[in-house]
């Protein structure tokens, strides 16, 4: 079940961040084309192309668009006994994962990725929020494709949970 994860009090923070990101990828590419061209290092580029205003306006409607799609919320069922029984498994999930605990705040887990490098790359818009929802599905929210490889390990440790009990039974 996916449902809209915005944090409107953060939406313009990352629509810049994503506008800078996309330009400063652009000038790299300008400058890889220049090189692979042929053309000696000693010739500075021309980087007029890169402010022509219809790549302006296309790079500043990707900035302003990808905060929707980047980022995402799922919910994913979890075994009775609440927040309490799970949260060590659930740190020790995401502690493999490459984040560490950040706060914690009732039924509310933020996480933080550990290296520092994959903070850079993500514009410091890791977090990956676990919280615990009345109906007992955990909703998990953050940036799309880290949301959706920390469901795959959750869903493991939810399956391996739930067949714990069946063996003892055994």
């Amino acid at each position: 079940m996916r449902s809209f994860a915005m944090n409107w009090k953060r939406y313009p923070i990352r629509a810049v961040k994503q506008v800078a990101y996309f330009y400063i990828f652009f000038m790299l590419l300008f400058v890889l084309v220049h090189v692979i061209s042929g053309k000696p290092l000693t010739v500075v580029p021309d980087f007029s192309t890169l402010f022509t205003p219809r790549l302006l306006v296309g790079i500043l409607l990707l900035g302003v668009c990808y905060p929707f799609i980047g980022f995402l919320s799922v919910a994913e069922p979890l075994p009775e006994g609440g927040m309490e029984r799970h949260e060590r498994s659930l740190r020790e999930v995401m502690s493999r994962s490459g984040y560490k605990l950040a706060k914690s705040e009732g039924g509310r887990l933020v996480f933080r990725a550990c290296s520092p490098m994959r903070r850079v790359l993500t514009m410091f818009e890791d977090d990956i929020t676990m919280e615990l929802k009345d109906d007992g599905t955990l909703a998990i929210s953050g940036l799309r494709k880290e949301v959706s490889r920390i469901r795959l390990r959750v869903g493991d440790y939810v399956r391996a949970s739930a067949r714990e009990p069946q063996a003892g039974e055994q």
